[in-house]
């Protein structure tokens, strides 16, 4: 048999570029009982070509023709507000539409109940795809629309996760010069399926329709960031993200995807051309820039990235050592991440089958949270 479904599920991190590639439609994306997202094969329309395999394969495209650092923050305020840093990925899209090109990236759908990969042509529409989101998207037929655009002869900004990136470039085969690729420095991603028992509860509680989510909310401080909710009542939650049970569930590993504690993608190599993310550190490094506000980290991987950012004069080089800056200030660049308890994790999905998300989070997530706040005091 040549097909995906003999790829282990710990293997599978559901980039879904083979089912964009299938030739036959054979493969659809199924949940599993954590809400993961994993393919499934019609054998009765499997020809056995062995393509979803080849956009499955270990031999991954990284970027090190260069790797220089730099330090980014809007001088536009209400985009520095509105980001989950100080605003790189907004700058990018920029440039890329001004140029007519295409921008694609992670947005909510309507109800905020989904996360999903969708296109953007016009800056009022960046918004939706601007922030952290701590859930998996759906990318569903998205490499499809994306090669579509290339082969036509528009230029394209990809913004994703670095997996949803490597999906994208087996997808392709090929190299485009008008592809542009941007990845994040990765915290894993989240199952939707918690996340939706999470947001229903939510509305329930607020008896209201859910109408913005920001897992990075600023307003009292990048380094005190903190869950926001907003309401179609008016009504908002907001709360620490050290005391909101869903972000906790995320930053203690127990509701990311298996793949990701062996994720291939954690390198100081880098898939994109663009590798973005929070610069923690720069208190320390280059404290004129530090205003809690929020400051970007900009790595930029190829000449190609270079030359796009050529003529931008907010971004601030810094003569820094990429493997020393990830073992000083964020790991997350390039270690794995680890969970001492598999079985706890188990029967937290195990409840949360028969059970609200608020009771099995208390169950299983309270002496974890008080853990993660007093480390936090103890800074």
């Amino acid at each position: 048999m040549s097909n995906i479904s003999i790829i282990l599920p710990h293997n599978c991190c559901g980039c879904e570029a083979c089912l964009n590639i299938c030739p036959t439609n054979a493969i659809k994306m199924d949940a599993d009982l954590e809400g993961f997202l994993y393919p499934s094969v019609d054998n009765c329309k499997c020809i056995d070509c062995g393509i979803c395999l080849e956009a499955c394969k270990d031999s991954i495209p990284f970027n090190n023709e260069l790797q220089n650092i730099y330090s980014y923050y809007s001088v536009n305020e209400d985009v520095r507000s509105r980001s989950s840093s100080g605003g790189a990925f907004s700058m990018i899209a920029e440039i890329i539409l001004n140029k007519g090109g295409v921008v694609y990236g992670a947005g909510f759908n309507s109800d905020y109940t989904e996360l999903i990969h969708v296109k953007v042509t016009t800056f009022d529409e960046l918004d939706n795809i601007r922030r952290s989101k701590f859930i998996q998207s759906r990318k569903s037929d998205i490499y499809t629309d994306v090669q579509q655009k290339l082969d036509s002869g528009v230029i394209v900004l990809f913004t994703g996760t670095p997996c949803e990136v490597g999906g994208l470039k087996t997808y392709l085969q090929k190299d485009y010069d008008s592809l542009y690729t941007c990845d994040l420095i990765c915290g894993c991603v989240s199952s939707p399926k918690v996340y939706k028992k999470y947001i229903d509860e939510m509305k329930q509680n607020f008896k209201s329709e859910v109408v913005f989510v920001n897992f990075k909310d600023k307003r009292n401080g990048w380094r005190n960031k903190a869950i926001s909710i907003n309401f179609s009542n008016g009504e908002e939650y907001y709360n620490s993200i050290l005391d909101d049970y869903y972000v906790v569930s995320f930053h203690s590993r127990f509701n990311i995807r298996p793949s990701c504690f062996n994720c291939k993608y954690r390198s100081l190599l880098r898939i994109s051309d663009f590798t973005l993310g929070d610069f923690w550190g720069i208190e320390n490094i280059d404290k004129t820039q530090d205003d809690n506000k929020g400051v970007s980290f900009v790595l930029v991987n190829t000449r190609k990235g270079t030359d796009l950012l050529a003529k931008n004069e907010d971004l601030h080089f810094l003569k820094l050592d990429l493997e020393e800056y990830s073992i000083k200030y964020n790991s997350r660049i390039d270690k794995n991440p680890e969970l001492e308890d598999w079985s706890m994790r188990k029967a937290f999905y195990k409840d949360l089958e028969n059970s609200s998300f608020s009771v099995v989070a208390e169950k299983y997530l309270r002496e974890i949270k008080e853990k993660r706040k007093l480390r936090k005091m103890q800074k």
